[in-house]
């Protein structure tokens, strides 16, 4: 039974890499008692994939893996599901049911460190594809560090609000982009969606009050091109941004937080999946 998980990476956590982490969520699953697919041969190992995996020291509010679990599906298998099936040498019949949503959560969150929370849990169909190919957009949220603000000459939101008006009312935002291979010029316009300050309704509470005691304020909501046809990181925009302003950028002066990932629907990736 395939099913995609929604969950947090926050605090601490930030600074653990996408392998190692990924490693931790194998654990949380062993040690929660979720029954787990594995893969055949010498070397098995959990059948998972994480949809786009946050860079070393981004935060996020919603993280997806799509997992497969050992329990009996309760839904109607696709000829897909079937052939799937049998490559993993399993029986749909044979498998014992699967628990209630709230108790699979339950399990995992019991198992989870400090920043790692289970959102929800959903079942979906081998026919719509990995998580990781699905990703056309997420909303992201950056604070600045105050001492970096006040060093900028930004000493209000009005203030802020200006420079990211006059910045997107360009027409093209050209970026210089070096990778291992080639060196190229990119206009990112067309990749930000949204540009504006955080309305507070886009946090938590909790979240903002840790990140502003933090030493951090002023948080610009962004909702950006992500996924393997183009994918526009924050950090990108906010030199962009700098650049534009003349200002010194800082990418340690940024706290980065990711608030979901979306489809090419324009939907949450968590509403891709079914309840069971």
């Amino acid at each position: 039974m395939k099913v995609r998980i929604k969950f947090t990476k926050v605090g601490a956590l930030r600074y653990v890499g996408h392998l190692d982490f990924m490693r931790t969520f194998q654990k949380i699953i062993k040690r929660s008692g979720v029954l787990a697919v594995f893969t055949r041969g010498f070397s098995p190992h959990m059948i998972m994939s994480f949809a786009s995996p946050l860079g070393v020291g981004l935060e996020s509010l919603g993280e997806y893996v799509d997992f497969e679990m050992a329990y009996r599906d309760p839904y109607e298998l696709t000829k897909i599901e079937l052939q799937r099936m049998s490559q993993l040498n399993i029986e749909n019949d044979e498998l014992p049911d699967v628990p209630p949503e709230a108790v699979i959560i339950n399990m995992l969150n019991s198992e989870c460190p400090d920043g790692v929370r289970i959102l929800s849990v959903k079942r979906i169909e081998e026919a719509k594809g990995k998580a990781m190919a699905l990703v056309s957009a997420s909303d992201n949220v950056v604070f600045f560090e105050n001492d970096w603000l006040i060093a900028g000459g930004i000493l209000s939101e009005d203030t802020l609000s200006d420079l990211i008006n006059r910045f997107m009312e360009q027409e093209t935002i050209i970026i210089h982009k070096t990778t291992k291979k080639t060196e190229s010029d990119v206009d990112i316009r067309p990749q930000i969606f949204t540009l504006n300050l955080c309305e507070k309704t886009y946090l938590p509470d909790h979240v903002r009050m840790s990140i502003e005691n933090a030493g951090y304020s002023m948080p610009v909501f962004m909702k950006l091109k992500t996924g393997s046809s183009a994918n526009l990181k924050p950090e990108t925009v906010i030199s962009a941004l700098c650049t534009f302003a003349d200002i010194e950028y800082d990418p340690l002066a940024l706290r980065i937080l990711r608030l979901d990932l979306y489809g090419e629907d324009g939907k949450p990736l968590s509403e891709t999946g079914r309840s069971f």
